[in-house]
């Protein structure tokens, strides 16, 4: 081989290349565009439900309608919020030149994915910060069980110290919301007492709330159940919805497709 004969290399692209196919900017993007959709969808969301709830009863939504439409919504907002943070992940992410078609589809796919899971994974974070509502959640029980023992000592002149005894015999229930028979009979007594009903008027009042405390009780773990299976669902769908929108997401990227309003623009 003569001084003046070179050597050519050819290197096609993807060949001895060791870099991954995941392109953390993208998928941080969507990610980040999904949990700010969500956030203000249920921002908006609990404005209309507070405009249609009332804490008087018998006025506003009945709390089974309320519970059954914020379920919905949750649904609709996770599944749109991540096809939006999917679709804008395959997008933004570069063209994988010399890829086949069905590479190139399950690298977008993927993004989509990686973007679901890392939306759910700051949804999670953010209600780990929100952990605090366990106390006013335990304050609004506290308080609830007050609200109770007032109604239950109703008709009487009720001292501070009788409320907060019968506020802690209503508080003292059974897993099923039923109250102990010591309990029945001491509120009952001092129910009667302090009111000067007859004792069995004062046992049917005991008797009626801890028949509510059960419906309430029951009726919370149907909707707590149905919440859970309805958020699991939604998850997967939205999972599916963000890995076919960041395949469509790279179909237009490769293509070249403008969106609408630059299209109309231009």
């Amino acid at each position: 081989m003569s001084a003046t004969d070179t050597v050519g290399v050819v290197v096609t692209d993807g060949e001895g290349e060791t870099h991954s196919y995941m392109e953390w900017g993208a998928v941080f993007a969507g990610a980040f565009v999904a949990a700010a959709i969500s956030l203000v969808l249920f921002t908006f969301g609990g404005g209309v439900g507070l405009s249609i709830s009332s804490p008087f009863p018998g006025e506003g939504a009945e709390a089974d309608t309320l519970s059954y439409i914020t379920m919905a919504w949750v649904l609709v907002v996770m599944i749109f919020s991540f096809i939006a943070g999917g679709y804008m992940a395959g997008r933004l992410r570069r063209p994988s030149i010399g890829a086949t078609e069905d590479a190139v589809e399950f690298r977008d796919g993927a993004h989509g994915l990686v973007v679901w899971a890392a939306g759910l994974l700051i949804g999670a974070t953010l209600s780990a910060h929100m952990a605090t509502g366990a106390a006013s959640i335990g304050a609004s029980a506290v308080g609830s069980a007050a609200g109770d023992a007032a109604i239950m000592l109703r008709g009487g002149e009720a001292e501070a110290g009788d409320r907060e005894t019968v506020q802690s015999i209503l508080s003292d229930v059974n897993e099923d919301g039923e109250l102990s028979a010591s309990g029945r009979e001491a509120a009952a007594e001092l129910i009667a007492e302090t009111t000067g009903l007859s004792e069995t008027e004062a046992r049917a009042r005991v008797d009626e709330w801890e028949t509510q405390s059960r419906e309430a009780a029951a009726t919370a773990r149907t909707v707590g159940a149905i919440t859970a299976f309805l958020l699991a669902a939604s998850a997967l769908v939205a999972a599916a919805g963000a890995y076919f929108a960041a395949g469509m997401g790279g179909r237009h990227r490769d293509a070249n497709s403008p969106f609408p309003w630059t299209r109309a623009r231009s």
